[in-house]
């Protein structure tokens, strides 16, 4: 019975997603930064958004443009720019692959802030995942902390 519990619980795990939390997974390979951004779907619909842009019928071209307003990175100084790659749907949760091409080595600097979601809920966070260079951990950003500074 206990090896069936653990089963089940590594099987699960991966798939839940704590509610007022965004995951942002920074990840560098090669020349090429990647940004794999999740979110329960339930989530958005509980937000607001009050923009020109169909939130209900582009939710990944919206939800990518939010992003790039409401966040960024930069890597020794210069802001990287992030485009769409692919969104899909996964457990109820919406994942939004986005990536940049970058030329910065050695990294000797990064800046990564984060604003989403607080004007809709001043209790949500962002999860901050790093897997650039030497910079490789995770951090939780909140309306009142919404910045990372590494050198």
């Amino acid at each position: 019975m206990k090896v069936l519990s653990i089963f089940l619980y590594i099987i699960t795990f991966p798939f839940f997603h704590a509610k007022d939390i965004a995951e942002y997974s920074y990840q560098l390979n090669d020349d090429y930064l990647s940004l794999k951004f999740t979110i329960e779907k339930a989530e958005i619909n509980n937000f607001n958004f009050n923009s020109d842009c169909n939130i209900k019928q582009m939710t990944a071209l919206c939800l990518t443009k939010y992003i790039n307003g409401k966040s960024y990175i930069k890597i020794n100084g210069k802001t990287v720019e992030l485009k769409l790659n692919n969104s899909y749907t996964e457990k109820d949760h919406l994942v939004i692959n986005l990536s940049a091409k970058v030329t910065s080595n050695p990294i000797k600097e990064l800046i990564v802030y984060n604003s989403c979601f607080y004007e809709f809920n001043s209790k949500f966070k962002n999860r901050i995942i790093l897997n650039i260079a030497k910079f490789q951990k995770s951090y939780l950003l909140t309306k009142k902390k919404n910045k990372i500074l590494l050198n």
